[in-house]
């Protein structure tokens, strides 16, 4: 089993204390199927705590998982930096995560070869 993160993921978290390590704490913990939300098509809703502020105050990300298969963090962002009124993924929002996650949960290692020596994605390794 293989973790990895988008671009996207990295962007959008670049700013928080999300580690390697939590993400990968994060990733066996789905393959475990602890995870906050199954929102179908290998999309899942995942918290992860971040310092001084834990799981319901941390981290918020969408990871693409399917048994026996990759595990991709897509999408995330800090929990304090979303509106109230904003909190559910819009009918559409998810829609293109399903089709996202169809291709990325069918991609085989050249294709997730190709796809880090475009830097679209990167591996989550754990720090030794």
């Amino acid at each position: 089993m293989a973790y990895y993160k988008t671009r996207l993921f990295k962007r959008k978290t670049k700013h928080t204390s999300l580690s390697d390590e939590s993400l990968l704490k994060a990733a066996k913990e789905v393959e475990s199927g602890q995870h906050d939300g199954d929102l179908g098509g290998g999309v899942i809703k995942k918290r992860i705590a971040i310092k001084n502020a834990g799981k319901r105050g941390g981290a918020r990300t969408i990871i693409f998982f399917k048994s026996g298969s990759h595990v991709f963090f897509v999408d995330g962002w800090e929990k304090k930096d979303v509106p109230k009124s904003s909190k559910e993924i819009e009918e559409d929002e998810l829609e293109t995560y399903k089709d996202l996650a169809s291709a990325f949960l069918n991609y085989n290692e050249a294709n997730i070869a190709a796809l880090i020596e475009q830097g679209i994605l990167s591996e989550v390794k754990e720090v030794k």
